[in-house]
């Protein structure tokens, strides 16, 4: 597993367009894929997830979201594409253990709460921007940002608590692909210890859109099929003993 990430300085408070919260009221999933659709612009030019599938192999494969100028652009263009399915409420304050205060880009809370297994369930989002698959990337800035993803994962964040956070995109390149290999042992074993820590990926695939996954090639939620494991999984942060 070759981790990909180029480190950039975090946009100003200023840069942010404040996003309010709405009421918590559950919403048809038809007519939520409606204004999905109607909204759809391609983030990497990447076809609708909404349309026929591009078919195999490109089905599946992720997309690097590069080209962004910056993280502010990459946010607010990926939480643009998200704001049909999910309440958005942009940079949430907290306190870490260590009363150290704390800032994460975004909370999620899904419009569609009813088919979810937790109705109440929040979703932090942390960014970086980064460019398409570089090779020479800084492997300390990479394991930086999983461990600031990992130390968010336990702050008590105002009027949520302890949140699963995802990171926005996904420094691994992998494929939801069955058929072609997935990560190594020591990726498989990464993913799954993040998974422990309630630390995932926000990640784009052709053809399934953006793609909330844990635990490897567990998803979540998707653009082109909704909820997944978020029916069975509470997705609350646990401490201590686990099976």
């Amino acid at each position: 597993m070759q981790p990909f990430f180029r480190q950039v300085h975090p946009p100003d408070r200023n840069e942010w367009e404040t996003c309010s919260m709405t009421a918590d009221a559950s919403v048809d999933t038809a007519l939520l894929l409606q204004q999905a659709a109607a909204a759809f612009q391609p983030l990497a030019g990447e076809p609708s997830p909404f349309g026929p599938s591009p078919g195999y192999p490109l089905a599946g494969q992720q997309v690097p979201l590069a080209g962004f100028a910056n993280e502010a652009a990459l946010a607010e263009a990926v939480l643009r594409r998200l704001a049909p399915w999910f309440h958005i409420q942009r940079e949430v304050t907290g306190t870490h253990p260590t009363g150290r205060p704390c800032r994460i880009d975004a909370v999620l809370r899904p419009r569609d709460a009813h088919l979810w297994k937790n109705p109440q369930v929040a979703l932090g989002i942390e960014f970086k921007a980064w460019e398409s698959h570089v090779g020479d990337a800084s492997r300390k800035d990479c394991i930086g940002w999983v461990a600031q993803a990992i130390d968010y994962s336990m702050v008590d964040w105002n009027g949520y608590g302890r949140l699963p956070v995802f990171m926005c995109p996904d420094p691994f390149v992998r494929s939801r692909n069955a058929d072609e290999a997935p990560l190594d042992e020591v990726g498989q074993f990464i993913d799954g210890l993040l998974g422990q820590y309630h630390v995932g990926f926000l990640t784009l695939f052709n053809g399934v859109g953006l793609t909330l996954h844990l635990y490897g090639r567990n998803t979540i939620w998707s653009e082109r099929y909704g909820v997944a494991h978020g029916r069975k999984w509470t997705l609350r942060p646990r401490t201590g003993h686990r099976h």
